[in-house]
């Protein structure tokens, strides 16, 4: 956008919505990645409860309307400011569609998985490709900290909660796996004992 066709109240009426723009966009974005999204994670791993798979469709479906929401709003302010080729933007656009494939990939595993009583490949690309977005989705922020020339009050803060969020994550995931060698080796030692 030439900025300097506008007179100058256009111009400052702009610059106003785009730095509220930015600033939804920051909120919004760092929000379903570095905190909506884990969170419905940890519903589905840590909840016992028969409708947990419900649960987690229900909470990330609102995440993904948040991403999407956050996206739009990127995607309009990188267009006013004349950054659509930043690395930011493509990132995020590549980032953003590929979220938008995880419920269906999740969809299709859990299908797979009431059908035949069993995991296939779907499960792990929902899985690993899931904990790809958001690490991707975590180091795009920070070049959208960057991009926007924050201080570094924000870098910190955003490295606090993803920090958090990040350990809460690792420990669930190693909880649930350690419980779960746990259980096997149980279950080995039990048998083993029957058979002699």
């Amino acid at each position: 956008m030439d900025f300097s066709k506008l007179d100058p109240e256009a111009l400052m009426a702009l610059v106003a919505r785009m730095t509220k723009v930015r600033t939804a966009h920051g909120v919004i974005m760092p929000l379903a990645i570095v905190v909506w999204f884990p969170l419905g994670v940890f519903l589905l791993r840590l909840l016992n409860m028969k409708n947990k798979v419900l649960w987690h469709t229900v909470w990330q479906s609102f995440g993904l309307v948040l991403l999407v929401t956050g996206f739009g709003l990127g995607r309009w302010l990188s267009n006013k400011a004349g950054r659509s080729s930043e690395g930011h933007t493509i990132l995020g656009t590549v980032i953003t569609l590929l979220f938008i494939l995880m419920p269906i990939i999740g969809w299709l595993h859990h299908r797979h998985r009431v059908a035949k009583g069993s995991q296939d490949f779907k499960r792990h690309i929902h899985v690993w490709g899931g904990r790809l977005l958001l690490l991707l989705g975590f180091i795009n922020g920070i070049t959208g900290l960057r991009l926007s020339k924050n201080k570094n009050s924000a870098y910190i803060a955003y490295g606090v909660v993803a920090g958090l969020f990040g350990v809460a994550y690792a420990g669930v995931w190693y909880l649930k796996v350690v419980k779960a060698k746990t259980k096997i080796e149980e279950t080995e030692l039990e048998q083993t004992a029957q058979h002699k």
